[in-house]
């Protein structure tokens, strides 16, 4: 049985470190009032002024959200639904805060800790059966805006009811992943974490100099650029030593957390990692240099010859470059396959320990450490052979696999169970077209999804004719969607700078007319149409968004009209959707064009016009195609497309004073700029005349034109050649 969503409205953040401030922007992100408390009104001010400065709010007005208080006004608790304990990681002071909390217990109000590796069951001793019943550990990862991990760690006397209650919260509405783990120390992901940094410390007492280890830990074995020691300056030394100590004093396998005595050499001398500008790694002006651990002296990076791993790193399936490293015997092939082997059989021989699935802990290490794959999705990988092998290889054997199609080995029950996770509506779909960039997927109840993919999901000539073919489908509604982490970097750069090279300017405005017809076919579908953007979503992908009839947005959306970056203008009808939005009054979005910015999340996208007040933002991505799917379908009865728009423009006037603005810019603007500037000047006013009424394709018509012109211009010419080479933009 489902259990319902939470209404929760009101949250109180005890502690406004880094964690508790940081936590009370991520509710507040999401619409919930926040009481913010700490020792004083004062301090919890000032925590919540540091999470302003770090840009941990969507927008800065959203921090009028969290009210900074002092633990002497912990009668708001009354009023509260969610209570969030996140002090310093101290048992006894956490369990002293906790016992005056408990003055206010009640059914329905949620209790949680922090903790990230404290005990839940020690928290609660000596509390109320009431407390007790309504306390679990919920462990967001810093920083939690970005971090998709949660562990929620129930205690013994834990109401089922609230634990699945607050997980569909805490993923629904706060967009999180939630795996649930066992009270042990450290839980999941700090557990094993932790585990294969220190095993890393440990094996460099062998000599293994810092950029090595980094070489053969990161990329190589499905780990983040930051591998091990970029990211123990990440997460700080002082904490790094916290947690292994909490590993060491309360696990009985205590040496494999012992931090060599290079690194409490470190912690003396105070190199603590980017908190204080230099721990494995510093950087003396624009050179990066690394910790030498037997002279404590930096110097720059040397040079990592990988030898036989080295072509490795270049193979895309994380199975072939670990089945690499599974059989090196060289120098650095033989730490990194050490340090593998060491880390699955732990894996092996503590899951039980950790979680009642393996899913979880895999779903740990990608969500909280950003891994390819878990443990067991590489000890399938790379099959079950090992010998000699943990009880658990050995118990998963007969299967083959921790994973099956459909079903995965239960930890609890000892044997392959069926999967209980819902399939997406793109797993659960049926192909009806596709090409290389674009698909149709049917996905049920007369509606489908027009898949963007390939290379940054780029929009082409395929694409383009493909929309066409999708609006022919008997479909009741569509959801535009991008594959993969982005909706589309726009439209193909490539094929254009070839048209431009080959100086074919038929064909460059045969395509743009294609663009903008495919663009206006999807406005004026029969059935309605409906965007999901999410990621980056730019230039050409984000005018096919702006002229749907709806909207569903991720809410850390990268989403622009970055034409001007190549010395163009939107072409496809971005020009003319602002117009749409904004009116005869294009100045609050002119600069905003003419330096091709990039929303920094959805509500700042929704603050420029590329979303309307109407528009959903949603905080968990998971959630967006069912979100917008949802909207497709209830816009799908009695639908009616929509009638060409007329438009007021400014005119000569209008064009004028964006024109005055641009000379007022001058000392910042290159000659190509300002030739895009009035470019852009003409679209969005309309041409030249007086302040008038137009029709869109009049808008279109002028799009084409000036997008046309630039691309003739040697110096547009050059800033695509060089965007292509160096990804980076040229001032000319």
């Amino acid at each position: 049985m489902t259990v319902p969503l939470p209404q929760l409205d009101r949250v109180v953040v005890l502690g406004a470190g880094v964690m508790g401030a940081q936590i009370a922007a991520l509710a507040a992100n999401a619409g919930l009032q926040v009481d913010l408390l700490d020792v004083s009104t004062a301090v919890a001010a000032a925590g919540l002024e540091r999470a302003l400065k770090s840009r941990t709010f969507f927008l800065p007005e959203f921090a009028s959200r969290v009210h900074p208080g002092s633990f002497d006004q912990l009668q708001c608790l009354a009023a509260a639904d969610w209570v969030v304990e996140a002090v310093v990681e101290n048992l006894e002071i956490k369990r002293a805060l906790l016992a005056r909390v408990e003055t206010w217990a009640r059914p329905g109000l949620a209790i949680s800790t922090n903790t990230s590796g404290l005990g839940i069951a020690q928290m609660a001793e000596g509390r109320t059966a009431l407390f007790a019943r309504h306390f679990l550990g919920i462990h967001f990862f810093n920083p939690p805006r970005q971090m998709k991990l949660v562990e929620f760690i129930p205690g013994p006397q834990t109401d089922a009811q609230l634990v699945a209650g607050m997980r569909r919260f805490v993923e629904e509405v706060l967009g999180k992943g939630v795996v649930e783990c066992l009270d042990t120390p450290n839980f999941i992901a700090n557990r094993l974490g932790i585990f294969a940094v220190v095993d890393l410390l440990q094996r460099m007492e062998d000599g293994f100099g810092v950029e090595e280890v980094d070489a053969v830990s990161g990329l190589l074995l499905g780990r983040p650029r930051s591998a091990t020691l970029r990211l123990c300056d990440l997460i700080g030394l002082d904490t790094l030593a916290h947690v292994a100590h909490t590993a060491r004093e309360q696990l009985p396998e205590s040496s494999c957390f012992a931090l060599p005595n290079f690194v409490e050499q470190m912690l003396r001398r105070g190199l603590l990692g980017e908190k204080t500008r230099a721990g494995f790694y510093r950087r003396e002006g624009e050179r990066l240099q690394a910790l030498n651990l037997k002279t404590f002296e930096y110097a720059d990076l040397a040079p990592v010859d990988l030898g036989p791993l080295g072509p490795v790193l270049r193979l895309p399936a994380l199975e072939a470059r670990l089945q690499v490293v599974w059989q090196a015997t060289d120098r650095l092939g033989g730490l990194a396959r050490a340090h593998l082997r060491a880390l699955l059989h732990y894996a092996a021989d503590h899951a039980s320990e950790m979680a009642g699935d393996l899913e979880a802990i895999d779903q740990a290490m990608r969500w909280g450490f950003n891994w390819e794959a878990g443990p067991f999705e590489m000890w399938d990988r790379l099959g079950l052979e090992e010998e000699p092998a943990p009880p658990l290889i050995r118990q998963v054997r007969p299967s083959g696999k921790f994973y099956l199609p459909g079903q995965h080995f239960s930890l609890r029950e000892g044997r392959q169970v069926p999967d209980q996770r819902e399939k997406g509506a793109l797993e659960k779909g049926k192909i009806l077209l596709e090409t290389e960039s674009a698909a149709l997927v049917e996905v049920g109840d007369g509606l489908g999804v027009l898949v963007l993919q390939g290379k940054m999901n780029v929009i082409t000539t395929q694409t383009l004719e493909l929309v066409h073919r999708v609006l022919a489908q008997p479909l009741r509604g569509l959801v535009l969607w991008g594959s993969g982490a982005l909706f589309s970097a726009g439209a193909d750069l490539k094929y254009l700078a070839a048209l431009c090279a080959q100086g074919d300017w038929q064909g460059l405005e045969a395509f743009l007319c294609a663009f903008q017809q495919a663009v206006m076919a999807l406005r004026f579908a029969p059935f309605p149409v409906v965007a999901a953007p999410h990621g980056l979503t730019l230039g050409g992908g984000c005018e096919f968004c702006l002229s749907v009839g709806g909207r569903v947005a991720g809410a850390e959306l990268r989403m622009g009209l970055v034409e001007a970056r190549v010395g163009l203008i939107p072409g496809a009808g971005g020009c003319k959707e602002m117009v749409r939005r904004l009116g005869a009054q294009p100045a609050p979005i002119f600069a905003t064009l003419l330096e091709g910015q990039i929303s920094e999340n959805a509500h700042q996208a929704r603050q420029w016009g590329f979303l309307s007040g109407q528009d959903a933002i949603v905080l968990g991505e998971d959630q967006l195609l069912a979100r917008a799917l949802e909207l497709a379908g209830s816009l799908a009865p009695g639908y009616v497309p929509p009638a060409l728009a007329l438009l007021p423009v400014a005119g000569d006037s209008g064009r004028a004073q964006l024109e005055e603005w641009l000379e007022t810019q001058a000392g910042s603007l290159s000659p190509h700029d300002r030739a895009v500037g009035e470019a852009l000047a003409r679209v969005l006013c309309g041409g030249e005349g007086a302040p008038r009424i137009v029709c869109e394709q009049e808008l279109l018509d002028l799009e084409r034109e000036e997008f046309l012109r630039l691309c003739r211009t040697p110096a547009t010419q050059a800033r695509i050649e060089h965007l292509l080479k160096t990804g980076k933009p040229l001032k000319n």
